[in-house]
């Protein structure tokens, strides 16, 4: 164990066995896949842990063609917490649910306890994104803090503009691990307010996180498949 924590790792979101979006499970693992690659490439001394919330179970064969890619899978696949959202395509409680699950397991299984003494920075990185050249974690070295890619005014019109003024992209974003019961408590207020309010995690993320703890970048030097229409977007 490392007296200087200087481990980044990284938390990659998937739904490999979707029932909505216009990606084929195919086309999914696919760029799944790509965009383990793009990760190592740029990161290759990283913890990528694979944490997979489809509404159905995923066939072991699709885990065993990314094995040599990451260092650990949570599978979380047909996990009835997640399913009751993601199958009904309320994807962003089902990405919360996730990520909760996500921070309770880096606090209580035993070996990710010890691994985490060791962990400077804790990425979520959603699947299928593909990392740029300028890509550098260096950006995200930021002690105590959140680091997003910078604000973007909402969409929403009326009196939700009011109260959710701005969204946070959650493609890919940091947190510093002293930071992990504070997302824990950010996740399950997202939760509540994507369901009371009828916003997105984006908005959530934005109206939940304390603005004294967020840092924000003009660019987070990344590109990724939209599932709901096939785009690729740049950020």
């Amino acid at each position: 164990m490392s007296l200087i924590p200087s481990l980044q790792l990284f938390i990659v979101t998937s739904a490999l066995n979707p029932n909505m979006g216009v990606l084929s499970r195919e086309d999914r693992l696919q760029q799944t896949i790509e965009g383990l690659v793009s990760l190592r490439k740029k990161c290759p001394d990283a913890i990528v842990i694979l944490a997979d919330g489809s509404p159905e179970p995923v066939e072991r064969e699709k885990y065993d063609s990314m094995s040599g890619l990451v260092d650990l899978i949570a599978d979380f696949s047909g996990d009835k917490d997640i399913a009751q959202f993601a199958a009904v395509g309320r994807k962003s409680e089902a990405e919360n649910v996730l990520m909760l699950k996500m921070m309770m397991l880096l606090k209580q299984a035993p070996e990710l306890k010890r691994l985490m003494h060791s962990v400077r920075r804790v990425y979520k990185f959603s699947a299928r994104t593909i990392l740029h050249d300028e890509f550098d974690t260096a950006e995200h070295d930021h002690f105590g803090k959140y680091v997003f890619k910078k604000r973007i005014p909402t969409w929403l019109a009326g009196d939700a503009a009011e109260t959710f003024t701005d969204l946070l992209i959650t493609r890919l974003f940091s947190f510093c691990p002293s930071l992990i019961d504070d997302y824990s408590i950010v996740c399950r207020r997202n939760i509540g307010v994507v369901q009371d309010a009828g916003v997105d995690t984006e908005h959530a993320h934005f109206f939940n996180i304390e603005p004294d703890r967020l840092v924000e970048l003009d660019k987070i030097h990344c590109q990724g498949v939209m599932a709901s229409t096939g785009a690729t977007e740049f950020y």
